[in-house]
């Protein structure tokens, strides 16, 4: 079955301290939840966290209190109304297991194991135990009783994480690897995932050859295309935006994982807060718009939710659910078979560190900056890796610290400009040994003296016009070559000092000096520069002045090339993905329009929706269009059309819109 566009997870962690399991499971109520949820698609309990089965088993033992073939009864009432399933195991979390062999335990360098008296919560055990041997027999039990009943395996708590336990300590030594030494404490890390998945890869292709396979780790597709495409099948991208994610990670991972050809859907999660929050509950218009953000961020959507321990589905929460799937349901034949297009192609330094070591000096902020700036300014853009294609995309951006030495990656880059592309590079990015790589009339001159020092625009920069802006982050001084060939856009102004104990001024930091201006923001033909981690200052400071700079930049760079110029407000969310059929090409044009708010304690919280003013829309087209109308509703738009470009009006909306342009 193709991957549904409205999935739950669904889950069901329970302590032996519980009785009555699934006493209250009826058919009935178990089926007005997923009506009123407008589910298609739902991953059901084989084992949880706690290590209980909620079937008849003989490879692990079952819940001390189960009532019924819990996970038998629910597929049968899935089969009956063509929802798809996956079964999910809990395999680096099992507690009742733990107890009894606490030296499959994943240990800490200098032996701590774990606390059982002490701890309320979960220990990790090691796969490269025995326990490995043990899950491989749960994992062939579920798929030999419920083979041809399911479409999916969904394995969680799954990672690349070192462990000291005596059987790693001994595995290492026998690869000559030094326990010791954190890399070498690693190299076996990656060795023990590497024979889980391949021990879990070869026990399903036995039994059900093809089953698609998700090894849940919520950073796994950031540590590259090897391990990411140890999923056999689609990804599902963790990302509950209350539960500590907030609303910036799901764009981020989504438009990384669009690049790698495969489905992928966005789990987020009925919550106030996070997992396992039993009564806690969003605001229906936060999940309306977090489906509506799955989708114009090209995914599908997964829901999470923890059942209650006697089985019976609380309404309250599938009609939560409802108000949101239904929309999706109203929009999937035009999203089903779309893909998103693109402009930008961001290259992300965390998917970089193995050919950049020096690429994350400051973990992932300069990425989440740029991200950021990416949805504000409202491009078309893909996050990339090493091995991502670049001729597609009109231009490159390489953030702050993203050194390039000698090797197939400068390389490319270099043939990439050759055939026309273009480049943004800020910070030491673009530099190896001290010096550019890329010949545009410019010379880098490193790290400047001055922290902070401020940045002048050359021109009246929105909002605030050409005054000194002050910038916090690490800037970088250069020099122009004789014959420079473009244009200075940004002059950065340092301070008369920098602050000390017994040399400062005022509250904060030194004011500039006027007579220290030197350019540090510019573009030629094809390369753009800017001389400060200004990704790192966005994702730390969030100025205005940061962004425009950058857009300023960018904007100049795509010239006319742009695919999409909109009005959009800038906490909007918009792509345009392509669809091809038979009776020609449509563009879809998705919007997404909400304000995150932080209440309490930190928690990201969406309640309202406001409407947006009317969204005035250019947008590159192949031909001339045919008709523009809003999707589902139907309704025609008018436009007009003159050199390869149509511009329409977006009537204002609460919450997102659906244009479809046919073409």
């Amino acid at each position: 079955m193709s991957l549904p566009y409205r999935q739950i997870h669904l889950d069901f962690h329970t302590s032996e301290c519980v009785e009555g399991i699934g006493s209250r499971f009826s058919r009935e109520n178990f089926k007005a939840a997923l009506q009123a949820g407008h589910i298609n698609s739902i991953t059901l309990f084989s084992k949880c966290h706690h290590g209980w089965s909620y079937h008849p088993t003989e490879a692990n033992l079952p819940h001390p209190h189960l009532c019924c073939d819990l996970l038998g009864e629910q597929l049968s009432v899935c089969e009956e109304l063509g929802v798809r399933t996956e079964i999910y195991i809990s395999a680096g979390f099992a507690e009742q297991y733990a107890y009894r062999h606490p030296e499959h335990l994943r240990c800490e360098r200098g032996g701590y194991w774990g606390n059982f008296d002490v701890d309320a919560g979960y220990h990790r055990l090691c796969f490269g135990t025995d326990y490995l041997d043990q899950l491989t027999r749960e994992i062939e039990e579920v798929l030999t009783r419920y083979k041809g009943r399911f479409d999916g395996l969904f394995l969680d708590i799954i990672g690349m994480v070192p462990c000291w336990c005596p059987e790693c300590v001994k595995g290492m030594k026998a690869l000559g690897l030094d326990p010791d030494n954190d890399a070498d404490a690693w190299k076996y890390a990656r060795v023990v995932y590497d024979r889980y998945t391949d021990r879990v890869a070869e026990t399903v292709e036995r039994i059900i050859p093809g089953l698609p396979i998700i090894h849940n780790d919520g950073g796994a597709i950031f540590q590259g295309r090897d391990i990411a495409f140890r999923n056999q099948g689609h990804f599902e991208l963790e990302s509950l935006p209350t539960g500590g994610w907030g609303y910036d990670h799901f764009p981020r991972a989504a438009a990384y994982a669009r690049t790698l050809g495969r489905d992928f859907l966005g789990m987020t999660g009925k919550f106030h807060t996070s997992w396992g929050e039993f009564g806690g509950f969003k605001h229906p218009n936060a999940l309306r718009y977090e489906a509506a953000l799955a989708n114009a961020c090209g995914a599908r959507c997964s829901v999470g939710d923890q059942l209650h321990p006697d089985g019976e589905f609380d309404l309250a929460t599938y009609n939560l659910i409802g108000a949101a799937y239904a929309e999706v349901e109203a929009r999937e034949t035009w999203l089903t078979g779309s893909k998103l297009t693109a402009d930008i192609g961001l290259l992300s330094a965390e998917n970089f560190r193995n050919i950049c070591p020096n690429a994350l000096p400051d973990g992932i902020k300069q990425d989440l900056g740029a991200n950021r700036i990416m949805l504000e300014g409202h491009y078309l853009y893909d996050i990339l890796d090493p091995e991502a294609e670049f001729s597609k995309y009109r231009l490159l951006i390489l953030p702050d610290t993203m050194e390039i030495p000698e090797g197939d990656l400068r390389d490319r880059l270099k043939d990439y400009l050759t055939k026309g592309g273009k480049l943004l590079l800020t910070g030491k990015s673009g530099t190896f040994d001290g010096k550019f790589v890329f010949d545009f009339g410019v010379d880098f001159c490193g790290e400047g003296q001055y922290r902070p020092a401020y940045l002048r625009p050359c021109f009246d920069l929105h909002p605030n016009g050409e005054t000194s802006y002050v910038t916090y982050s690490r800037n970088y001084d250069i020099t122009l070559q004789e014959g420079f060939d473009g244009e200075i856009r940004d002059l950065k102004v340092d301070s008369y000092f920098n602050r000390a104990p017994r040399r400062f001024c005022s509250h904060r930091h030194t004011p500039y000096d006027r007579e220290k201006a030197s350019p540090v923001a510019l573009v030629t033909a094809q390369i753009g520069y800017i001389g400060w981690d200004i990704f790192t200052e966005y994702a730390n400071m969030g100025s205005a002045h940061v962004k425009y700079a950058v857009l300023d930049i960018i904007d100049r760079l795509l010239g006319d090339s742009k695919t999409l110029v909109t009005d959009l407000p800038s906490c909007g969310v918009t792509s345009v993905a392509v669809k091809e059929s038979e009776s020609g090409v449509q563009l879809i044009h998705q919007l997404v329009y909400a304000i995150p708010k932080v209440r309490g304690n930190g928690i990201e919280i969406i309640e309202d929706l406001p409407f947006t003013p009317d969204v005035t829309c250019t947008l590159v087209t192949p031909s001339a269009p045919k008709r523009i109308y809003l999707a589902p509703e139907m309704t025609d738009l008018p436009f007009a059309y003159a050199d390869g470009k149509v511009t329409y009006t977006v009537p204002g909306f609460s919450c997102s819109a659906m244009v479809v342009v046919e073409a």
